[in-house]
């Protein structure tokens, strides 16, 4: 994000940590963890958990032992990158590393990717992942995008362009709330742009209290923004450009703000209007950032030594001595979740974690090569406060002085029922049942093509129909809107054409009359018709304009290899070089003597540019041991022309990828300018096996050994213990790559009814079958001496007969989970006496009546 820097901090407070949503975690998952993605073989199980960035990797810190219980174990950053972990929905964890711009995303309960990475080098430390109630996005601050993240195995939709560009992205119930460099405020929810809003000052930017969106302008003034028209909900008492708004990752009741030149933190009721100021005897060096707020206390990090400053919102002053925070000077990651404010140092052992009540204690994220251990190390004897306690936790209000009241009296809450709408009712129906609960109604238009419904169509609500919410609150009700054409401007041309028809759209291209300005601006589109957020149907066309020419440049005594590639590059033509004669006094060999067309020329796209250079000898020097990029600088400098050629795989060398082994010719030869140095490097694209049919713990420990990530998933299939799918397949691919291998760690078995699983087996949705035997005689088995039948209801069941007893069978499996399943059926006849028989068919077999046991192989 474009946020307010601190002086000396590398990032802003507020960009740092997530909140992260409870993951269940299932014992049996996670007991052969240590090969499918954690590092340590059985994390504890319990509340009071946050994701916290540990050294070169994430750790799950547990409150309650005060230690990590699992971590990612792949390695996420190098040297002293910064990791910024980030819970989506559905369980799904997303790590960001801001200093090369790569997101990882991974499966909270497993720790192991599950999607494609992103990676976005140009975009370092200017991405940022949000998460909503629904949807988790990417905003990236560079290219002003914000991407929907898609959950596994769905498609990536097209990214929303911000043309204003983006300052930053705040999340508030189902809506991300972007504020432009132009000062817009825009609502972002289901992927695309809701609307628009224009406050009568530029904005400072946006927060969230009492669980709404707020803005805050220059002038102090906050703003609730999720009505249908901003409202103002009080003074801060403090204003201007450099004020930082709190932490929407530590967001509570009071609109916080904190102004690091005054040294003040701003609260404000959005409830009332009331607000008030504390004072904060940080000193000059203090550099503070984005406060928190859990219970009745607020916390404002101070990154100069590192600490935090702990405010008692009902007693309106700072509260004793600021907490020390693990680590050295700098930003440190600073969120309330699980109940908890999380005060984390990333290359420091400990952290701190403050409850809800303000006892502060601090947790051991465990041991690493690179890793400080400040708060070890400097041990004193702690407070009482700050110690493990087995007592039941107290009331805050016993910190509290009975003279001091609260600052404002919060009254009990009605709970209401969102009300069922049907999918299909006209929104404004929708609208008006909703508004007789008690609730507000914001109808939402989504774009997506729905069979059967029409335009005006209700989708679904948010929250759904059956939720207990606060009277008052507002409810979502997505409908089917009109088909809005999306904004290309900003993008190239053909990128532009392929998400006109990802929403089948056509696309007319166009040249602008004038050339372009800057070669950055070369096939961009610059107008489009109709204009972005235009009503239209399927299949109308939208025109494109972009430049397609451009004056050149003047790459007249440039050496020519560079001039060259600077044509082709940045300007999209083709370049042709040739040899001139000796150069002249004053020139070198190599340096270009004349181009044509000649410098300001205006050409287009894909134009012919000649070069002559001057003729001549160059003698390189030896480039083996570095990089191929810095190599061919040196190359290109000489007037040779450079020839990287990727050679032996990286891995086992222990040599970097991308370093030159071989030059040929060798250093120190002359070569005529012009003429080829062929660079060989070592490559990060690596043979990967095909490891179908062999023990997955030896593909793991191969994969792993030549350089692969290896993730294990378990699925179903009569072979155990053997690999039955690979992702990728055998071929070519990055080291890093993440490998998942497929296989059953289940052993099946022959039964009665087929192979399946032997009781006791805790396969996926597995259902046990009991085997049924009655051979009491007499007729008394249903009308026979002797029956049997197979059925997933447990003994003691009332509808089975007291003569039958039953024992467990086999396992079998949920229908349409594994590939050449069979599904079993008990089929019976009414009357006496009663014949069961159990039939392996698709469909219900005739019969008076059935029970579908499950599947078989």
């Amino acid at each position: 994000m474009k946020l307010k820097w601190l002086p000396g901090p590398r990032r802003p407070a507020n960009r740092v940590g997530a909140a992260l949503l409870a993951v269940v975690m299932l014992g049996g998952v996670l007991a052969a963890a240590a090969g499918i993605g954690y590092t340590a073989a059985r994390p504890l199980l319990s509340d009071g958990s946050a994701f916290l960035g540990k050294g070169h990797t994430t750790a799950r810190v547990n409150s309650e032992t005060g230690r990590s219980d699992a971590e990612v174990a792949m390695q996420l950053a190098t040297g002293e990158e910064q990791l910024q972990p980030v819970s989506l929905p559905g369980g799904r964890l997303a790590v960001v590393n801001e200093d090369t711009g790569k997101v990882i995303y991974l499966d909270a309960a497993t720790l192991t990717a599950d999607a494609s990475a992103d990676d976005r080098p140009a975009s370092a430390g200017k991405i940022d992942v949000v998460s909503t109630e629904s949807d988790g996005y990417l905003v990236d601050s560079e290219k002003d995008t914000i991407d929907k993240i898609a959950v596994p195995g769905a498609s990536k939709g097209a990214p929303l362009a911000v043309e204003e560009g983006i300052k930053e992205a705040v999340p508030a119930a189902d809506s991300i709330w972007v504020v432009t460099d132009k000062g817009d405020i825009i609502e972002v929810a289901g992927g695309r742009e809701v609307r628009r809003i224009r406050l009568g000052a530029p904005p400072v930017g946006v927060t969230v209290a009492d669980s709404q969106p707020i803005a805050v302008t220059e002038d102090g003034t906050a703003y609730a923004i999720d009505g249908d028209e901003p409202r103002a909900v009080g003074k801060l008492g403090m204003s201007g450009r450099s004020v930082f708004l709190g932490a929407w990752r530590g967001a509570g009741r009071h609109v916080l703000a904190v102004d690091p030149k005054s040294l003040r933190l701003a609260v404000l009721d959005p409830r009332t209007g009331h607000a008030f100021n504390v004072e904060l005897n940080a000193g000059p060096r203090a550099e503070l950032a984005a406060p928190v707020m859990l219970g009745d206390f607020a916390y404002v990090p101070d990154h100069s030594e590192p600490r935090l400053w702990k405010v008692d919102l009902r007693q309106r002053k700072a509260v004793g001595k600021p907490l020390d925070v693990p680590g050295q000077p700098g930003v440190f990651e600073l969120k309330v979740t699980s109940g908890r404010v999380w005060a984390n140092n990333q290359y420091d052992r400990r952290t701190l974690v403050v409850d809800a009540g303000g006892r502060h204690r601090y947790a051991d994220k465990g041991a690493g090569p690179e890793l400080t251990d400040t708060e070890g190390q400097n041990r004193v004897p702690e407070q009482p406060e700050a110690k493990p306690s087995t007592e039941p936790t107290r009331s805050p209000k016993v910190d509290i002085e009975p003279s001091q009241p609260p600052a404002d009296t919060t009254t009990t809450t009605t709970k209401v029922t969102v009300p069922a709408i049907e999918r299909g009712t006209p929104y404004q129906e929708a609208c008006a049942t909703i508004t007789q609960a008690g609730l507000l109604c914001r109808p939402v238009p989504a774009s997506e093509e729905t069979a059967g419904l029409e335009a005006g169509d209700v989708l679904d609500t948010r929250p759904a129909a059956g939720r207990q919410v606060a009277e008052g609150s507002r409810v979502d009700v997505r409908y089917v809107g009109p088909l809005l054409t999306p904004a290309v401007r900003g993008l190239p041309y053909k990128q532009a054409c392929r998400e006109l028809a990802a929403v089948k759209l056509k696309c007319e291209k166009g040249v602008a009359v004038g050339p372009a300005l800057a070669p950055e601006e070369l096939g961009v589109v610059s107008e489009q018709n109709p204009l972005a957020d235009t009503e239209v149907a399927r299949g109308d066309t939208v025109a494109l304009t972009y430049p397609e020419t451009i004056a050149l440049p003047n790459v007249t005594d440039q050496p020519f290899a560079e001039a060259c590639e600077r044509l082709k590059q940045q300007y999209q033509m083709r370049c042709q070089s040739t040899v001139d004669g000796p150069p002249p006094a004053g020139k070198q060999p190599g340096q270009v003597s004349t181009q044509a067309p000649a410098a300001n020329a205006v050409a287009a796209i894909g134009d012919l540019v000649q070069l002559r250079y001057y003729r001549g000898e160059s003698t390189p020097g030896n480039v083996v041991g570095t990089l191929v990029t810095d190599a061919c600088a040196t190359i290109k400098s000489e007037g040779l022309e450079c020839v990287p050629a990727a050679g032996n795989c990286a891995a086992g060398t222990g040599r970097p990828v991308n370093e030159v082994y071989d030059q040929n010719p060798p250093g120190g030869t002359p070569v005529a300018v012009g003429g080829r140095v062929t660079l060989t490097h070592y490559s990060e694209n690596c043979a990967l096996g095909n490891y179908v049919n062999t023990a997955p713990d030896a593909a793991c420990a191969d994969l792993q050994a030549k350089g692969f990530v290896c993730n294990q998933v378990h699925v179903l299939n009569p072979t155990p213990n053997a690999v039955v799918a690979q992702d990728p397949p055998a071929g070519p691919s990055k080291l890093g790559t993440t490998v998942t291998i497929h296989f059953s760690p289940w052993a099946s078995a022959p039964s009665a009814l087929g192979t399946a699983y032997p009781p006791g087996t805790a396969i996926p949705g597995g259902k046990l079958v009991y085997h049924y035997t009655c051979s009491a005689g007499g007729g008394k088995c249903r009308g026979l001496d002797r029956n049997e039948f197979y059925s997933l209801l447990p003994p003691g069941s009332p509808t089975v007969d007291a003569d039958f007893r039953g024992e467990a069978h086999a396992v079998l499996m949920t229908c349409g989970t594994a590939a050449g399943q069979r599904k079993v059926w008990r089929t019976w006849n009414g009357g006496s006496p009663r014949h069961y028989q159990h039939v392996a068919s698709e469909t219900r077999p005739a019969a008076d009546d059935s029970e579908e046991l499950g599947c078989v192989w």
